[in-house]
């Protein structure tokens, strides 16, 4: 914050002799320098600000005193929206208008007192006004009279029916990461295409598009995944750290990607609104840090009103999205209508409607709140704070204690029932080795003929397999199931299937002109007549351009 004299010194003289009258000072000298430098020492003088504070209305020591409580600043357009306009006057219509002498609002009876002054600074990345108390002067003033406004929201009757916020999300993340372990999952345009979104709804506890989009995101923003062109796969090295960690800060370590990943644009997912992209943009961080501290200063233990949250934040904190206050540049859609959303009037459809989708989505889907509906309401009315959210939002209750694994139990058919509660590392593990075959209170998965080759064919020993399932089921594995398995294990290998392509000629005459190519012949393995050769099934799409190269036409066969 500026000091009072570097305040006074962009001020031009009519102004200055503004504040001097107001303030009951005479000046000795017409000169701008040199009515600055008088000024500013008898603007501080103690008398004259004891003088200036008794002559100041109940408004106008209020919104001194929100400034004092506000750090001494506030971002100017709040500051007016609370205690109005400071109007701007050129010298001229100044001096006629003498606008000093009838203030239009109490920030004009502060601003023409000397008691406050104006100017821009960075914020959180955005040049933004701010009205001030100068710094030389804050210490004059007395301790504010008002504490700063309570954030109150209105309870909510006990709902009818509870979404629990929980760690489902890890589960489902868990999910994921075991199948693209399994087999590289295919996206389009770096997202997941729609067949590989079935395949993982269809395994995962939740069955919401919208939530898996964003558990792929965090995913991919937390180094879990590498996209190596339009193939997904795993990270390895930080999957294995990952898997390691407890439940608890497995769950911290995706909120706290959420709290800091700008990829992932909350306002861009609101269902209600359409944002176009014509070159604006807003950073989702800053919006996020305002929602939690404002949830860390919300009742613990209670159903707390969704459309009283929001009202609340309009209240107090009308500019959380737009620190600059600029309602009127982005280009947002309703959904519905295709109207466009400008000015503060459409605060409820963008502000308001973010705060929803905050409370019902993202944080929802982190386990920060539980959801609270009403009898055939699609849509929820009330949210609790958790215990997995406390610690998010600043909560000196949040705290939670790892709960002992359960057992695993294997059925002597074969099929392994993992608890849902059981360390995810073990259900990665066990993905390995057997095939899904449910999602719920306990994973099942099935050991299979199929799913124990795939492993020993990965370099997973037998052994090794037996001491993990005896592991994780507590020394409890029927011995029907380990004989099976090493029956199983003893006919790996006796057969080897190998994927392959055919290349065919019309005679052994084209062949052996092939096999003398000399950049053809390289791609040709190993001959199954005189007119049959094999060919590496990676190899296909470079030895189909060299037979165009050389002229050859190839007719190409679909397998």
């Amino acid at each position: 914050m500026k000091t009072l004299q570097e305040c006074l010194a962009d001020y031009d003289t009519t102004l200055l002799r503004a504040i001097a009258e107001r303030r009951g000072i005479e000046l000795s000298t017409h000169r701008q320098p040199e009515m600055v430098a008088e000024f500013a020492d008898a603007l501080l003088d103690p008398a004259s600000v004891n003088e200036a504070l008794a002559w100041l209305t109940d408004e106008e020591r209020r919104a001194l005193d929100s400034l004092a409580a506000s750090e001494g600043r506030m971002r100017a357009h709040r500051f007016a929206a609370r205690f109005g306009e400071i109007r701007r006057f050129g010298p001229g219509s100044l001096a006629r208008g003498a606008p000093w002498r009838s203030p239009s609002s109490p920030a004009e009876g502060l601003w023409y007192r000397g008691m406050i002054g104006r100017g821009f600074a960075e914020q959180e990345g955005t040049v933004v006004e701010f009205v001030f108390v100068p710094s030389d002067l804050v210490p004059l003033l007395p301790a504010p009279q008002v504490d700063r406004t309570p954030f109150h929201v209105s309870q909510a009757d006990p709902p009818d029916r509870v979404a629990l916020g929980d760690p489902a999300l890890l589960d489902d993340l868990c999910t994921l990461l075991a199948n693209i372990q399994a087999r590289p999952l295919r996206v389009r345009e770096g997202e997941l295409t729609p067949e590989a979104v079935h395949e993982l709804l269809t395994q995962c506890l939740h069955k919401e598009e919208p939530r898996l989009a964003f558990l792929y995101h965090l995913a991919r923003a937390a180094s879990l995944l590498r996209l190596d062109g339009r193939t997904l796969h795993l990270d390895r090295e930080p999957v294995r750290e990952w898997l390691k960690r407890s439940r608890v800060q497995q769950l911290r370590s995706l909120q706290d990607t959420w709290m800091r990943e700008v990829s992932w644009n909350d306002l861009w997912h609101v269902p209600s609104i359409r944002c176009e992209d014509t070159g604006w943009r807003n950073d989702p961080v800053p919006a996020r840090k305002t929602v939690l501290s404002l949830l860390s200063r919300c009742a613990t233990g209670q159903w707390l009103s969704i459309p009283g949250f929001v009202d609340a934040v309009r209240d107090q904190v009308p500019d959380y999205l737009r620190p600059n206050g600029d309602f009127e540049s982005w280009y947002i859609r309703d959904a519905r209508s295709g109207e466009y959303l400008t000015g503060c009037e459409h605060w409820d459809a963008i502000e308001g409607a973010l705060l929803a989708y905050l409370l019902s989505g993202p944080l929802h889907w982190l386990g920060v709140v539980s959801l609270g509906y009403r009898e055939g309401w699609e849509k929820p009315t009330a949210f609790r704070i958790t215990p997995w959210g406390m610690s998010l939002v600043g909560s000196p209750d949040g705290s939670l204690e790892e709960l002992p694994p359960q057992p695993a139990r294997v059925a002597p058919e074969g099929m392994v029932a993992l608890p849902r509660e059981s360390p995810l590392r073990d259900r990665f593990q066990l993905a390995r080795i057997a095939e899904w075959r449910a999602s719920g209170a306990e994973y099942i998965y099935a050991l299979t003929p199929a799913s124990l080759g795939q492993a020993l064919s990965a370099g997973i020993q037998l052994e090794r397999i037996e001491r993990f399932l005896q592991r994780i089921s507590g020394d409890h594995v029927p011995d029907v199931v380990i004989g099976r398995m090493r029956a199983w294990g003893e006919r790996h290998g006796l057969v080897r299937v190998r994927r392959a392509a055919v290349l065919e000629t019309r005679s052994p005459q084209v062949m052996n002109e092939l096999r003398t190519h000399e950049r053809i012949r390289g791609y040709l393995r190993q001959p199954l007549s005189p007119t049959l050769v094999l060919v590496r099934d990676s190899d296909w799409p470079l030895l189909i351009q060299e037979l165009y190269r050389a002229g050859y036409l190839p007719e190409i066969v679909e397998r």
